[in-house]
């Protein structure tokens, strides 16, 4: 059963596999294809610090001794091409609404954060759930549940994930990136137009090359496959988010890397390159019919 629950994540993705799925599929009860599910979490739990670690090595070799122009005004769109954009970004996953809060306001909270709380009469819990999202163009993403989008609590995250040369690209929520990465790039969302017809500037998602469009576009995907929960407790988040991680990284490298004898041969320095799947032969991955190739 453990295997079908594998092989169904596999070629479903980026749908989820839920468990009341598992239960009709498997003619099971629902209690026990929720800890057949639990099961694979924990599975994907364990794998996902050997995807990081190859990830941060694969970085670290792409992009040795890279520098980008010290004059943030410049375009850099010729100096990244053919290298993998690394996007940083939060969202809010599931939100406390002011009917949840029952018509109070949040005045504790301040931005995204205040939407995961109740309101400080009903207790100030957390019901909601905020992802610190970090994605690489065409390759692996990594997705954190995370309390608040404080520098002290999203700062060891990156640097976990991320070898400081590596050109790193945030909206203005990360000031303090700068300090840490030399590369660090961010792009203004809330700019306004110089024309008074209009109220923002066009160049407010990408301006010079610049851009937060990869983990953009990893959070609609995610939050349109967490719509088959309906809801996830805030305190079992990370088990969901370290399972799609897991499925979207088993896609680009492959699995036979997760054997130890296959560390050192599916991994080259062209990894993340304009190939997204560009492993070694032999890497188990998804086909382009649904098949697993082996």
């Amino acid at each position: 059963m453990f295997g079908f629950v594998l092989y169904e994540s596999l070629i479903q993705y980026p749908k989820v596999v839920t468990a009341t799925e598992l239960s009709k599929k498997l003619r099971i009860g629902y209690n026990a294809a929720s800890l057949l599910k639990r099961r694979f979490q924990l599975f994907a739990s364990d794998q996902v610090p050997k995807y990081k670690a190859l990830t941060f090595n694969a970085l670290e070799s792409n992009f040795k001794d890279f520098l980008l122009p010290p004059n943030e005004n410049k375009d850099i769109t010729s100096k990244m091409r053919n290298k993998p954009y690394v996007c940083v970004d939060t969202a809010v996953l599931y939100s406390a609404s002011e009917r949840a809060s029952q018509g109070r306001k949040r005045y504790s909270h301040r931005g995204q954060t205040s939407s995961i709380y109740l309101s400080e009469k009903l207790g100030g819990k957390q019901i909601g759930t905020l992802v610190q999202t970090i994605a690489v163009k065409q390759g692996p993403v990594f997705f954190t549940s995370v309390s608040n989008q404080k520098a002290e609590t999203l700062g060891p995250l990156i640097k976990e994930h991320l070898p400081t040369c590596t050109p790193l690209f945030t909206d203005q929520g990360y000031p303090w990136l700068w300090g840490v990465y030399r590369n660090h790039r961010s792009v203004n969302h809330s700019a306004r137009s110089k024309d008074n017809r209009f109220r923002w500037a066009r160049n407010r998602w990408s301006k010079n090359g610049v851009h937060n469009q990869v983990a953009e576009g990893n959070h609609r995907v995610l939050k349109t496959a967490f719509a088959s929960y309906g809801y996830i407790r805030p305190e079992y988040s990370q088990l969901y988010l370290n399972e799609f991680s897991f499925i979207k990284n088993a896609n680009v490298f492959g699995l036979d890397v997760l054997v130890g004898e296959g560390e050192g041969s599916c991994l080259s320095r062209d990894a993340f390159s304009s190939n997204a799947r560009a492993t070694a032969r032999g890497a188990v991955r998804i086909g382009g019919k649904g098949s697993l190739l082996i």
